[in-house]
């Protein structure tokens, strides 16, 4: 009978925010009503039971060794000069790989996969900004590598397959100054605002990402970003990329997410990251055992830069405590 009345108050309260909210239009946005409690209103696998990003609770990991094994890179060293394409979309900053020259396999993973591109997620603070945290702890930054399986003829074939995709997710620490990445913030002149786009020398992945592959964890979920399609398999490397606090302000103060033609005042696209999702009855696996027991390294933040009178971040937090109360309250139900 509980179950039942609770299943009744959730649709009824579902209901009413999508008489409220609905309409949006196929346009989403990060912050208010287009934002990401509204998502599935007009993406209808937003509010899917396999969605990701996820909270990381180290204490619920499955160790499992045998299947995590190694990953396989080719290509990921390739220093042919090409042009790859940095564009600022209005949600992040993006690189396309023009050409397919990288893939990755083994990890436990079912196939092969391609790269098409890599793209960043990022806080206007240091406390906040990756879309994963572990044991509730995020990173100030976080890269995906977006790879489809080699068994379509393109990404946009294999985005709404199962396990048609595998993102690589990486985060950030603010240390040392991370040379690798300057190619990338010294043409964000060139994409200062929403849709511009230009052509820069291909970077190695390999010199982007760090340099133990080993440790990570594991699980299906979704894109981040709408349409939500829920067919990625998701890994998530415990070591850490380092960047300076002076790069990482450029991210933060010289790209925005309105049109150079707009007017009035520029809006940058800090806090592009949509909140923890349910895991509901999925599993996280990890590769090494380290990983459940004593994860390492532990990040905490050193907070230089927090804005006190930051509303945004208080509705952020708003919101991730209630998707925290319906994932409890939801999995009672279910």
């Amino acid at each position: 009978m509980l179950r039942s009345s609770l299943m009744v108050f959730l649709f009824l309260l579902a209901e009413r925010i999508g008489h409220v909210y609905g309409s949006a239009g196929n346009f989403w946005t990060y912050r208010g009503t287009l934002g990401p409690d509204h998502w599935h209103l007009d993406y209808p696998h937003c509010g899917g039971i396999k969605q990701s990003p996820i909270s990381i609770d180290t204490n619920q990991v499955v160790v499992d060794t045998a299947r995590l094994r190694p990953f396989v890179f080719e290509g990921y060293d390739d220093v042919r000069d090409i042009n790859v394409t940095l564009e600022n979309n209005g949600h992040t900053v993006q690189v396309d790989l023009n050409q397919k020259l990288s893939t990755v396999s083994g990890g436990g993973m079912r196939g092969t996969y391609i790269a098409q591109q890599y793209h960043f997620h990022w806080g206007s603070v240091d406390s906040r900004g990756s879309e994963h945290d572990i044991n509730g702890v995020h990173y100030p930054m976080e890269m995906h590598i977006v790879h489809y399986n080699n068994i379509y003829a393109n990404i946009s074939e294999a985005m709404d397959k199962p396990e048609g995709l595998a993102v690589l997710g990486f985060f950030f620490e603010v240390k040392r100054y991370n040379p690798h990445f300057e190619n990338i913030i010294f043409n964000f002149d060139r994409i200062r605002y929403r849709n511009l786009h230009t052509e820069i020398k291909n970077i190695p992945l390999i010199d982007l990402i760090p340099s133990s592959l080993t440790s990570y964890y594991r699980y299906l979920g979704s894109l981040t970003t709408p349409p939500c399609y829920e067919s990625v398999v998701w890994t998530l490397f415990n070591q850490t990329i380092e960047i300076a606090e002076e790069q990482l302000e450029q991210f933060r103060k010289a790209i925005f997410n309105n049109d150079e033609s707009d007017g009035g005042v520029s809006m940058d696209i800090s806090d592009d990251f949509r909140p923890p999702q349910c895991l509901f009855h999925r599993k996280v696996y990890a590769s090494h055992e380290a990983l459940k027991f004593n994860p390492n390294p532990v990040y905490q933040p050193e907070v230089r830069n927090q804005n006190v009178n930051d509303g945004s971040h208080g509705n952020r937090l708003k919101l991730t405590l209630s998707i925290l109360f319906y994932c409890v309250i939801t999995n009672f139900v279910l």
